[in-house]
């Protein structure tokens, strides 16, 4: 039963938090008309929110190890849902600032770690297709919060809309948070590697780059496809549906990929599942047409909702399970980075160009450097056979 509850708590909480994360997408063009901010400086606005996330990623690691993510989770549920009460009652850029970095980024950075990181710890031979499960929340919560928040934005406008979704988040991440739970007995480990010095571990690194470059490549996307949609006829609806459309074929990219590292290991499975986000995000920078857009979308999707299944999945075949969340917290980081200037800087390309077509161009090249990083990252079952 514990199992069960933990994949329950994971699920919901990647519903709420990261459905919740993507309602900015619909929000930017709603303080865009209210107060005239530029897209920059709402990118800018997001972008502290990612990087309060990355830098307390670091510490939520390793707290998550010491008291558990039932703890970890239930402040951070409550931090993140206060957050969004706040931005209801928002009308300066300094308050969106201190929301993103204080109340939204420290909701943001523990959400994976201590889901994930728990899911390993329970799981061994189904550790990717329980992941893949967890991770279907992350899926719903894209198809149906942003639609969702764009419905109440009609109806109710924005602040009470926010209002409403921020009580909602507090009650659904605290009911959440009870379902966690940690192992009484650490797991036998398949594969373990330098766990004490793992900063100075190659894979380390290269995994770091790796999540440097995709999440760049997916917090733009994610941040501007709206936007984007907007700017070529769509309605507020309409372009909130995007984000619906990654969702729903990220579901199909989270299973599939869960099942493939189950059977060939991280680092495959990991290169074949960022190859069609190149090709998408190549594909979108040349659209022309909605049409072309509705085609190439659930391409992205796959790759994106796969490579929330896949990432956790190489990390822990790498270094282990005992200081998963401290790794986990670490790698998270230099995503981070990527989560921070990715969006910025596509904010900047459109200001100043009045498109996102060198935006994209940019993203599909650096998922491109990504897949090649991990050519160099050695198979852990490779090794076991010698």
């Amino acid at each position: 039963m514990k199992k069960t509850g933990v994949i329950i708590g994971s699920f919901i909480t990647q519903f709420i938090i990261v459905g919740m994360l993507f309602t900015y997408g619909v929000l930017i063009t709603e303080f865009e008309r209210d107060f005239g901010w530029s897209r920059t400086i709402l990118s800018a606005i997001g972008a502290a929110g990612w990087l309060a996330w990355g830098v307390l990623a670091i510490p939520g690691g390793y707290l998550n190890d010491k008291f558990g993510p039932r703890l970890v989770l239930g402040i951070n549920g409550l931090i993140f849902g206060i957050g969004f009460i706040l931005l209801s009652y928002s009308s300066q850029i300094w308050h969106l600032f201190i929301i993103f970095i204080f109340f939204i980024g420290t909701g943001l950075s523990t959400h994976d770690i201590s889901t994930l990181s728990t899911i390993a710890k329970w799981f061994g031979k189904r550790r990717g297709i329980m992941t893949s499960i967890a991770k279907l929340g992350t899926a719903l919560g894209q198809m149906l919060i942003p639609p969702l928040i764009a419905i109440l934005i009609i109806y109710f406008g924005w602040r009470s809309a926010v209002l409403f979704l921020g009580t909602a988040s507090i009650v659904g991440l605290l009911i959440a948070a009870m379902f966690m739970s940690l192992p009484e007995k650490k797991r036998d480990e398949d594969f373990k590697l330098n766990q004490t010095n793992f900063s100075s571990n190659s894979h380390f690194w290269l995994l770091a780059a790796c999540q440097l470059f995709i999440f760049f490549a997916m917090f733009t996307t994610m941040t501007h496809i709206a936007p984007y949609g907007k700017d070529i006829g769509l309605s507020i609806e309409a372009s909130a549906l995007l984000l619906s459309i990654i969702g729903f074929s990220s579901i199909f990219g989270r299973l599939a990929i869960g099942f493939f590292a189950d059977r060939l290991g991280g680092k495959l499975t990991y290169i074949l599942c960022i190859i069609p986000m190149a090709i998408a995000l190549f594909g979108i920078a040349t659209a022309e047409s909605v049409f072309l857009l509705y085609l190439l979308l659930p391409l992205y999707g796959f790759s994106h909702g796969g490579h929330f299944t896949v990432a956790p999945f190489i990390i822990a075949e790498n270094f282990g399970l005992e200081k998963l969340g401290a790794v986990f917290g670490k790698i998270t980081f230099f995503g981070a980075i990527g989560a921070v200037t990715g969006p910025v800087f596509a904010g900047v390309i459109f200001d100043y160009t009045g498109n996102y077509n060198i935006a994209f161009y940019t993203v599909s090249i650096m998922v491109l450097l990504a897949a090649v990083l991990l050519l160099f990252i050695p198979n852990p079952r490779d090794q076991k056979k010698f």
